[in-house]
């Protein structure tokens, strides 16, 4: 069947048809060949089962397809990373790299995956106070270590720590990510319970106590209470959310205070 027959036999299809929307605006659909011209995949609809692994499989070739350049080049990181590690040898040797030149534009070109490691400096005097801890270089190292992080080494005043951040950690964008990492390590539930230093205990404001005690009882007396809209703002709403004020879906009386 052509690919028109393919989309129309997986319309039916609960698992299928979620993927097709993606494709169906365009006049033509990408589909990869191998040297023999068989079909090895139609992304992102269906791979073929020529391209099934089994247990005979030597050498894997993995292409990402996707509506987001970064989350397909994350991707590919991942699963670069975790099939090299059933491999001999370090990443270099049991992954090869591929150049991809694009077609719109021949003088652009990348070679992926790029399995870059970042670093990050953070103070150790931050992940003590944001945890309630009192963490030694060695004991954040271990903590680190459990979660996929590797820390390689220290300031010579010990109050930074570098850590290295692998390609499979993506979600690492920040020092607060690196802290939570290592709180999750230490263990949540192993941090003490305290009370806080500067403790305090909510209460109502009296004159607002006050008042919800006079709407009730004039409520239950027969009264209808009316509400200003002196809270709702064009400033509040928009111009301080950092969104264009949409006069079309919203409702601007002219003279609220009648």
């Amino acid at each position: 069947m052509d690919a028109n027959a393919l989309f129309e036999h997986f319309r039916s299809d609960v698992k299928m048809k979620k993927f097709l929307h993606i494709l169906e605006p365009f006049d033509k659909y990408p589909v990869f060949y191998d040297a023999d011209r068989q079909v090895l995949s139609l992304p992102p609809i269906i791979n073929s089962d020529r391209t099934k692994i089994t247990l005979d499989t030597t050498n894997v070739f993995v292409e990402i397809t996707g509506t987001d350049i970064q989350k397909t080049k994350i991707c590919l990181a991942v699963l670069a990373a975790q099939f090299g590690e059933y491999c001999q040898g370090d990443w270099k040797h049991k992954v090869e790299q591929v150049k991809i030149t694009y077609e719109a534009d021949e003088s652009k070109s990348e070679t992926t995956p790029t399995m870059s490691y970042n670093d990050f400096d953070v103070e150790l005097e931050y992940i003590n106070r944001i945890l309630g801890l009192s963490l030694d270089v060695q004991k954040v190292k271990a903590c680190a270590e459990k979660m996929g992080l590797v820390v390689k080494g220290a300031s010579e005043d010990g109050l930074l720590v570098k850590v290295e951040i692998p390609p499979t950690r993506a979600d690492i964008l920040h020092p607060c990510d690196v802290m939570e990492d290592v709180g999750i390590g230490y263990g949540f539930n192993n941090i003490d319970r305290v009370f806080p230093a500067n403790n305090t205990v909510g209460t109502y404001q009296p004159i607002n106590k006050f008042t919800d005690l006079i709407r009730q009882e004039l409520a239950q007396a027969g009264y209808i209470e009316s509400l200003t809209f002196s809270l709702l703002s064009l400033q509040n709403n928009y111009v301080r959310m950092r969104q264009e004020a949409n006069l079309t879906e919203c409702v601007q009386l002219s003279n609220p205070k009648t």
